[in-house]
């Protein structure tokens, strides 16, 4: 705790080793609990090329937001009243943010624009104040807010560009600055973190918030299905229906929780620790889509969406393969047994797709419970 009532951001060098996350953290993480709700409604409503463009472009935005402040809690967090009290302003601007979701669907950007300028002030202001207290932080702070604001002056620009075209491409473009800036200053993370002898790596407190993010996100998909039965259940094939989709999650579970529990990932650079936080980006973007994907072969029961389904799992499998194979940052890597395990697995997902939806679907079920108890055994 700081001796002054207000409080400073913690000293990069200040590590906190074994941190674990905090209540506050916590907290900040439900409202995307909502804004991951939002997602599959939408998607709902405006399933085609530009809707799941949309989806893509506005759930990067939102995930770089939580990254920004995931790494500042990390490296910067401190019990006071100042990181309390803009945690919760940047968790009440993030909720305002969200409910211009819909209005982005539908190609109106001027709110969400706006409000996700404010989100972004926050923890610009953050960062800012991390140099300012500790000078040798600008070695990387110093560039990272000369790009984001660079970026963020052409993002509001684009309100006042006539052609929605030319609009979209210059949000596009504003987001890339936005992904892309950590990664970029990879040799300015190398210089820093050498000159204060850091370990390049992906804490546990941080894995932790991956593990929470994953977990809202899985949640979405049970309560969906669980809501969607309620409202139309009808008879023993509607509970077998349910039985078999609820059990695609618990399978989708029980593969990632296996895999990535207890797991230390560290680098001899920055740049694989960017990549793997990238990596497991994709991955909860593609949960997010199997929770729509999901609902809607309940409602649907149409095999186009069993066919997305297929393409989105088989996508989170080989994303996890190379999460846990990779050696660039991996401590302990999956032995090559495993990667013959999981390619078959991926196989037999796709020839799931030439049965009927539902045998399929079971099919896809006694696979990924297999994956999940084969590494669970082998952990213990």
């Amino acid at each position: 705790m700081n001796n002054n009532w207000w409080g400073r951001p913690r000293n990069l060098s200040n590590i906190i080793e074994n941190r674990k996350i905090s209540w506050l953290e916590l907290f900040s993480d439900l409202v995307y609990v909502v804004i991951i709700h939002g997602f599959v409604e939408n998607l709902t409503e405006h399933f085609n090329l530009y809707g799941v463009i949309s989806f893509w472009v506005l759930f990067l935005f939102f995930f770089n937001t939580w990254m920004n402040m995931v790494l500042y809690f990390d490296l910067h967090g401190e019990a006071s009243l100042r990181n309390t009290i803009f945690a919760l302003l940047q968790i009440v601007a993030i909720g305002i943010t969200a409910t211009f979701t819909t209005q982005f669907f539908e190609g109106h950007y001027t709110g969400f624009i706006l409000a996700y300028t404010v989100n972004q002030l926050i923890y610009m202001y953050l960062y800012l104040q991390t140099m300012i207290f500790d000078p040798l932080h600008a070695t990387t702070t110093r560039p990272y807010l000369i790009s984001y604001s660079i970026a963020e002056v052409f993002f509001v620009g684009s309100i006042f560009v006539g052609n929605i075209n030319i609009q979209r491409a210059i949000i596009l473009a504003c987001l890339l600055v936005f992904l892309s800036t950590i990664t970029l200053e990879n040799k300015n993370f190398n210089k820093e973190f050498n000159i204060r002898k850091m370990k390049f790596e992906v804490t546990s407190a941080i894995m932790e918030r991956f593990g929470l993010f994953t977990m809202i996100v899985l949640g979405e998909s049970l309560a969906g299905i669980i809501e969607f039965f309620m409202e139309h259940k009808s008879g023993v094939m509607s509970y077998l229906e349910f039985i078999i989709v609820f059990m695609s999650v618990i399978g989708m579970w029980f593969v990632y929780y296996t895999l990535m529990d207890e797991r230390e990932i560290q680098a001899k650079s920055y740049l694989p620790i960017s990549i793997f936080r990238g990596l497991h980006r994709f991955l909860i973007a593609c949960l997010v889509l199997e929770s729509f994907l999901v609902l809607s072969i309940l409602e649907e029961n149409e095999k186009i969406y069993f066919y997305l389904f297929i393409l989105v799992t088989v996508a989170i499998l080989i994303d996890m393969i190379v999460m846990t194979g990779w050696n660039i940052f991996n401590t302990d890597p999956i032995k090559k047994n495993d990667f013959i395990w999981s390619i078959g697995a991926i196989l037999m997902i796709v020839l799931s797709g030439l049965l009927p939806i539902y045998v399929g679907m079971l099919i896809i079920d006694i696979v990924l419970i297999a994956t999940g108890i084969r590494a669970w055994i082998l952990q213990i």
